[in-house]
């Protein structure tokens, strides 16, 4: 769940970028954005994050980001927490000019999570989810930003399709769940619209439900079938010690002991 909660403030922070710098520097949209989602993703993160390729048209209404990943905090493997092979965006190009933007739909398909534990309580997950709180978090030396524009945001159409969490513990090994297939409709609306985290907080809870309930039902099968087999251990281990008993007991009286 920890895992969706990042996954959907990454993809916020690539819409606002693409709306933004699409208002204010439509030809070099493109790199722009590569640029700001990893350098102000992996300042938020304090980890490496990296976005391929970016091909926005906004004259078009149309944009998609190539293979987007977070890599592991410090501490943990090398493989990557995060990975979005494929985000695809459609805008409403009018809409920029307006109070409230409007993505009319917003595609994140194959994503790939980890959810990797150590010693026993540590994961990755928390590691960057306090780092967030860090980075977020004011400091005595730092002064309060200076309020800008207040980005209002509406999206029509949310996708989430072929997504998986790979899991690690020292209690259930590796596991790989296939998340639900999700869809929203609808977040915010064309007069208001949502500030970016409020319109993150509107997909990330019934993400978050539907989610955990796919987690759930996993790790509840997971754990019913080590019971069953910790049992059938147990049954074998007894068999076999009152099949031993009866032998020797069978020796004994062929020796007449």
């Amino acid at each position: 769940m920890k895992a969706l909660k990042i996954l959907i403030g990454l993809i916020v922070l690539v819409v606002i970028a693409v709306v933004v710098i699409g208002m204010l520097f439509l030809n070099n949209i493109n790199q722009l954005t590569v640029d700001t989602v990893q350098d102000q993703g992996s300042q938020l993160l304090k980890t490496e994050v990296k976005l391929q390729a970016a091909n926005i048209e906004l004259t078009k209404g149309k944009g998609s980001l190539q293979n987007l990943t977070v890599a592991n905090p410090s501490g943990f493997s090398q493989a990557n927490a995060l990975e979005m092979g494929a985000v695809t965006l459609q805008i409403d190009p009018e809409s920029l000019l307006g109070d409230v933007k409007v993505i009319k739909e917003i595609s994140v398909d194959g994503a790939r999570l980890l959810a990797e534990q150590k010693n026993l309580k540590d994961t990755n997950l928390q590691a960057l989810l306090d780092n967030i709180q860090q980075s977020a978090g004011p400091t005595e030396d730092t002064a309060p930003a200076e309020p800008g524009p207040e980005v209002r945001l509406m999206v029509e159409k949310f996708r989430f399709t072929n997504g998986q969490l790979n899991l690690k513990s020292a209690q259930f090994g590796e596991r790989t769940i296939n998340l639900p297939t999700i869809a929203l409709d609808n977040i915010g609306d064309k007069t208001t619209g949502l500030t970016p985290e409020q319109l993150g907080q509107a997909v990330v809870a019934p993400l978050l439900e539907q989610v955990k309930a796919a987690v759930t039902k996993e790790l509840t099968e997971l754990a019913k079938d080590k019971a069953e087999e910790k049992l059938k251990e147990k049954l074998k281990e007894k068999l076999s010690d009152k099949i031993g008993g009866e032998a020797v007991d069978k020796l004994k009286s062929i020796f007449g002991r």
